[in-house]
């Protein structure tokens, strides 16, 4: 009995399907862990280091009370400022400099709460890309209630993707105000960024991200939420800061997300000169300053 010669190219047909499709569904669940674990690095200092008296504390994260580190430093309880490092930092963000920001601040009469998001410093759990938000910052303003602070003098200080989760955060509840530095409107336009920095062709990540997307939600539950989708349901006075050499985020994109927040009591700072998230370094006293003027006037 002869063989039809085409159910030869139908068998070579699906294996090379199959293959294809298991390098695809292999490379998508490799870009999914680069993408979403974040290793955990040691905290290389305390308050101490520049000056300030402070107390090591422990509290819950909401709901699924996963214990998170932090130290919480008294000023003059003029208000309290939590600061919400980036994703693959902990409490002394050396990208920002976060312990001479404290101690700048607490000059300046505010109390301070530095803490770790889950998985970094000493914080437990498994640290996860803009994951866990309403969790780990939500765990951090419940203790501060519990503590005795209104919610109204509550304020949130974030900073690239602690930004974002701040901005996300306060999208659902109501502090005091939010001060984002280094807010990217969406995801994929960090990623997209973050990609071309590496050398990585656009193409790739346009022909990998869905596969990505779904590994994530599929691995760690991830579902993406954009801060240019929520700002505007953001009721507290917002102070956004962009560094004008800053290579992730245009001054296209945090004026769209200005613009997008649609409340005249925010402010937005362009800051000359300065790479993403380093404005404090390069600006210390304007930086402090501007803080300082905008929750004088955004808190009575």
């Amino acid at each position: 009995m002869r063989k039809i010669p085409y159910l030869k190219h139908i068998k070579v047909a699906t294996i090379g399907v199959a293959i294809t499709l298991a390098v695809y569904i292999g490379l998508s669940i490799f870009g999914a862990v680069r993408v979403m674990e974040i290793p955990r690095l040691p905290l290389t200092g305390s308050p101490a280091s520049v000056g300030l008296d402070y107390e090591d504390i422990t509290f819950i994260s909401r709901d699924d009370e996963v214990r998170l580190g932090g130290w919480y430093i008294p000023g003059e309880g003029k208000a309290i400022i939590v600061i919400v490092h980036g994703g693959f930092q902990n409490r002394i963000d050396q990208n920002v400099d976060t312990l001479g920001l404290a101690r700048d601040l607490v000059a300046k009469g505010y109390d301070i709460l530095l803490f770790d998001l889950r998985g970094r410093g000493e914080s437990a759990g498994k640290g996860l890309s803009l994951s866990n938000i309403e969790r780990d910052i939500g765990g951090a303003v419940d203790y501060l209630i519990n503590k005795g602070y209104e919610a109204k003098n509550i304020v949130l200080l974030g900073f690239c993707s602690g930004a974002a989760s701040s901005c996300i955060f306060t999208s659902q509840e109501s502090i005091g105000a939010l001060i984002l530095d280094g807010c990217f409107p969406t995801v994929r336009n960090i990623v997209t960024r973050e990609v071309a920095k590496r050398g990585i062709p656009e193409l790739l990540l346009d022909l990998f991200s869905p596969g990505i997307l779904f590994m994530a939600r599929v691995i760690y539950g991830y579902e993406v939420v954009d801060p240019l989708n929520v700002i505007s349901r953001i009721s507290c006075p917002i102070f956004f800061i962009h560094e004008d050499n800053d290579y992730f985020i245009t001054s296209e994109e945090i004026y769209g997300l200005y613009q997008a927040s649609n409340n005249p009591a925010n402010e937005i700072w362009e800051v000359s000169t300065t790479e993403h998230s380093q404005a404090y370094k390069t600006h210390p006293y304007e930086y402090v300053e501007k803080i300082d003027n905008f929750l004088s006037v955004k808190l009575k």
